[in-house]
C-alpha cells in the first residue's frame, strides 16, 4: 500500500509538472503571440499582422512565401527559453504536407506586448536538381541539391514522397527543411537558332520569352552537371527546357547533351557591302541550281527555280514578308530558311564584296536564314566548317604566301571558329561569328586552289593545349617580337590580365634583344630596319609618319571623349591629388603639352600613354585605344593627308588606325617651347598577340613546316583533329 501511496504521488507530481509546463509554453504571453499566428497563417486576412510581428518583418521571406499558401498545415509549440537580452526563443514543430519538423522563433517584448523578432529562414529557389540521397531510416530524408553549380544539403520530413534524382525543381526550405516542392515541367527544344538572355528561339517552336535567368546543365551519362547560367550554345539541337509549373517563361532550366553541340557546320551573319552593320533594309536572293524557302514554324514553303530571284523586306506588323517580284508569297514573324537544290550555291544579290563591287552580288556555300527584328533583316549563312575556311584562309592571308603558310592559317583560322561556337558575341542573331575582321574575313575574297588544298591537307586540325582548344590569335606583322596575350588584352575589365602560356611575347628573329620594356632598348630595337626578322618582307615591318601639333589636338577632340565613354575604366583623367580616375573629358581639349609613354610590355607594346594638355592630363591604356586615339587621319581643314612612309617605300595616307603599338614618339617645338608637330616611328601591323602572318610566310621561307611554325607561334600546343 505504501508503495502504491508513493506511486500515486509520484503520477500527481509528474502531471502537475506536464500542467505546469503546458501553462508555461502554451499559456505565457510570448508563445501564445506565435500559436495564435501560427493558428491563423494560412487565414492572415482575419487577422492584422502589425499585432504579431515587428513593422520590419512585414516582407520577410516567412510571411512572402508561406502566409496563406496552406504550406504549413498544423504547429505544435514545443518549449521557450529566456535569451540574454530578455527576448524569448519559442521553439515550435511545423507540419507540412511532407511531415513535422522543429524550428526556433525569436520574440521581443515591446511596450508590454510580445512580438515576433525573428522568424526561420525561409528560402525560395525557383530551379534547383536533386542530385543526391541518403535515406538514413531516420525521421527525414537527407538530400543534396544543385544551385547554379553551388551543392545545397536539404532534409525531406518522411511521409512517403521523394525527390527523383536529376529531375529539375522549385521548392521552399524553412532552415533545411523542404516544405513545398514542385517538379518542372519540361518542354522539347528541336534546335536552337537564336538566344539572348530575353529570349530562346527554337526551330520548331519559334521564340520563347525568358522572364528569369537560365540555369544550363549539360547531361552525361545521364547525370546533369551545372555549365552555366545564361544562354544557349547556338546551333545545338535535342535541348530540353524545364519551366514552373505556373508560368512557361520563370525557372528555367536547360539540359543540354554535349555530344549534340555543332563542331562541323558554323553560322555566320554577313555585314552590308560596306561593313558598317549587320542589319539590312532589304535582301535580294538567287541560286543557281533554285532553292526551296521555308519556314519551320509556320509551316509555308515556297520553291524557287535557277533564274528566279526573291526580296525580303521588313514590315513592323507583319514581319518578314518574301516576294517573287511584285508577287508577295508570304510573312511572318519567324526565321526563314532558303536552302539550295542539288548542291547549289546561294547569290545574295543586295551584298558587294571586294571581288564583286560590279557583279550581281556575291555568293555563299551552305544554306542562307532570314530573320528580322526591330533593327532591320539578319542574313545567317549556316556553312560546313571547313566549306567556310577555304574562304576564310585566302580573306585573312595572301595566297602567293605558299601551300605551307596557308596550312598554318587554315588551322589557325579553324581554332578560332571551333573556340566560336561556344561564343555568345553574336548569339541575340543567331550565329556563331560574323564576317569582317570583328571575327575573320569570310568570303571577301573568291576561292583559290591552293587555299583549298591548304584547307583540306590540314583537315581538322586545331592546336590544344592542355585538353582545349587554344585562342589562336593571330596578326598581320610583327616588328620582330611579339606581345604577351596579358599586357595587350584585358579580361573582365581587368589589365594586365591572366597569362597565357601559350600566348607569349617572343623574338620572331634569330636571337634575343635587351629587355624591350626599357625605353631605350625599344628605341634602338625599332631604328634596326634591317633586322632579319621573320617579318621583313611586310610593308609595316618599320613604318613612320609625322603629324602637326594641330592634327593631334584634333584627333584628341575627336577621339578621347568616345574612347573613354565606351572603355572609361582605361581612359582617365589625373584629379588635383595626383591620382587617375573616371573623370568626364573636357569639350575644349587645349593645346597639347607633352606626350609620354608610361609603360610597355615585354615585346615594347605600349600599355600606358599619358597625354598631357592645358586642360588636364589624361591615361591611356591598352593598345587598341592608343592606337584608335591617335588615328593618322587628317582633321583639320586645308591640311594634306597624313602620309605614313612604310618599310619598302610605299605611301599609305589617312590610314584608319594607327598600325600598331609598338612606336616611340620624336616631339619638335618650336622657340618658346610649344609643340609643333610630333614623328611617330614604330613596327608591325595589328595586336602583336600570337600569330604573326608575315612571320609566317618568312619561316616558311626557311623551311620551316606548319607543325613547326604552329609550335613556334603557340609554343606547348599539340595538333589534335576536331573530327
Amino acid at each position: 500500500m505504501k508503495f502504491l501511496r508513493r506511486a500515486s504521488l509520484y503520477v500527481a507530481i509528474l502531471a502537475l509538472g506536464v500542467v505546469l509546463a503546458y501553462f508555461f509554453i502554451i499559456r505565457s504571453p510570448a508563445s501564445r503571440v506565435l500559436d495564435e499566428l501560427l493558428t491563423h497563417i494560412n487565414d492572415t486576412q482575419i487577422i492584422s499582422l502589425d499585432d504579431y510581428i515587428l513593422p520590419e518583418l512585414c516582407e520577410d521571406p516567412f510571411i512572402r512565401e508561406l502566409a496563406d499558401q496552406n504550406i504549413i498545415v498544423g504547429h505544435r509549440i514545443l518549449n521557450s527559453l529566456r535569451m540574454d537580452n530578455n527576448d524569448v526563443k519559442v521553439n515550435a514543430s511545423l507540419v507540412s504536407e511532407y511531415g513535422a519538423f522543429d524550428v526556433g522563433f525569436v520574440m521581443t517584448k515591446v511596450n508590454n506586448k510580445w512580438f515576433i523578432s525573428q522568424f526561420p529562414r525561409v528560402i525560395h529557389i525557383g530551379a534547383a536538381v536533386p542530385i543526391w540521397v541518403l535515406d538514413s531510416g531516420n525521421k527525414a530524408i537527407e538530400y543534396k541539391i544543385d544551385v547554379d553549380g553551388t551543392h545545397l544539403n536539404c532534409m525531406l520530413p518522411s511521409s512517403g514522397n521523394t525527390m527523383n534524382i536529376g529531375m529539375p525543381i522549385s521548392l521552399i526550405l524553412v532552415e533545411d527543411y523542404v516544405v513545398q516542392y514542385q517538379e518542372l515541367i519540361p518542354k522539347r527544344l528541336y534546335r536552337i537558332m537564336s538566344s539572348s538572355k530575353d529570349f530562346i528561339e527554337d526551330a520548331i517552336l519559334g521564340y520563347i520569352p525568358v522572364e528569369s535567368s537560365l540555369s544550363i546543365y549539360q547531361v552525361a551519362n545521364g547525370s546533369p552537371s551545372f555549365l552555366n547560367k545564361g544562354i544557349l550554345p547556338i546551333g545545338i539541337a535535342d535541348v530540353t527546357l524545364y519551366h514552373s509549373p505556373s508560368n512557361e517563361n520563370m525557372d528555367l532550366v536547360a539540359y543540354i547533351d554535349p555530344s549534340k553541340m555543332p563542331n562541323d557546320v558554323i553560322r555566320i551573319v554577313l555585314n552590308d557591302s560596306d561593313y558598317q552593320g549587320l542589319y539590312h533594309k532589304e535582301v535580294s536572293i538567287s541560286s543557281n541550281q533554285g532553292a526551296f524557302v521555308k519556314n519551320l514554324v509556320d509551316s509555308l514553303e515556297y520553291s524557287m527555280g535557277a533564274g528566279d530571284k526573291l526580296t525580303f523586306k521588313y514590315d513592323t506588323e507583319s514581319g518578314t514578308a518574301v516576294y517573287k517580284g511584285d508577287n508577295l508569297l508570304g510573312s511572318s514573324h519567324n526565321r526563314w530558311y532558303i536552302l539550295p537544290k542539288n548542291g547549289g550555291n546561294i547569290t545574295v544579290n543586295s551584298i558587294k564584296r571586294a571581288r564583286s563591287r560590279d557583279s550581281n552580288g556575291t555568293t555563299y556555300r551552305g544554306n542562307m536564314e532570314i530573320s528580322s527584328n526591330q533593327e532591320g533583316l539578319v542574313i545567317i549563312n549556316e556553312v560546313n566548317l571547313e566549306e567556310y575556311l577555304y574562304s576564310v584562309v585566302p580573306s585573312e592571308m595572301p595566297v602567293k604566301f605558299g601551300l605551307e603558310s596557308l596550312k598554318v592559317q587554315a588551322i589557325a583560322a579553324r581554332s578560332y571558329a571551333v573556340r566560336c561556337f561556344k561564343s555568345t558575341g553574336y548569339s541575340s542573331l543567331g550565329a556563331h561569328a560574323d564576317d569582317s575582321v570583328s571575327s575573320q574575313m569570310y568570303n571577301n575574297i573568291e576561292e583559290n586552289p591552293i587555299a583549298i588544298q591548304a584547307v583540306e591537307e590540314t583537315q581538322g586540325l586545331i592546336p590544344v593545349y592542355d585538353g582545349n582548344v587554344i585562342d589562336a590569335r593571330f596578326f598581320s606583322t610583327s616588328c620582330g617580337y611579339t606581345s604577351n596575350f596579358h599586357e595587350t588584352w584585358s579580361i573582365d575589365d581587368v589589365f594586365p590580365s591572366v597569362e597565357v602560356p601559350y600566348l607569349v611575347a617572343r623574338p620572331q628573329f634569330t636571337g634575343d634583344a635587351p629587355s624591350l620594356y626599357n625605353e631605350e632598348n625599344f628605341r634602338t630595337f625599332i631604328n634596326q630596319k634591317e633586322l632579319m626578322s621573320y617579318d621583313q618582307f611586310s610593308p609595316f615591318f618599320r613604318w613612320s609618319l609625322n603629324m602637326q601639333r594641330q592634327q593631334l589636338e584634333a584627333a584628341l577632340y575627336k577621339n578621347l571623349s568616345g574612347l573613354q565613354k565606351a572603355q572609361p575604366q582605361f581612359v582617365l583623367t589625373r584629379g588635383k591629388d595626383g591620382s587617375f580616375s573616371q573623370l568626364p573629358i573636357p569639350e575644349d581639349i587645349g593645346m597639347l603639352q607633352n606626350i609620354a609613354v608610361i609603360s610597355r610590355g615585354q615585346g615594347g607594346n605600349i600599355m600606358e600613354l599619358e597625354i598631357t594638355t592645358t586642360s588636364g592630363i589624361y591615361k591611356i591604356i591598352k593598345e587598341l585605344n592608343i592606337r584608335q586615339l591617335l588615328k593618322p587621319v587628317n582633321l583639320v581643314p586645308d591640311e594634306e593627308p597624313i602620309e605614313i612612309l612604310r618599310h619598302d617605300g610605299s605611301v599609305v595616307k589617312d590610314f584608319s588606325i594607327l598600325p600598331s603599338a609598338f612606336f616611340y614618339f620624336d616631339i619638335h617645338r618650336d622657340t618658346n617651347g610649344n609643340i609643333s608637330d610630333v614623328t611617330i616611328t614604330g613596327g608591325g601591323y595589328g595586336h602583336g598577340v600570337g600569330m604573326s602572318q608575315y612571320g609566317v610566310y618568312g619561316l616558311s621561307l626557311l623551311g620551316k613546316t606548319y607543325t613547326e611554325i604552329i609550335e613556334h607561334f603557340y609554343p606547348g600546343t599539340e595538333l589534335h583533329n576536331l573530327y
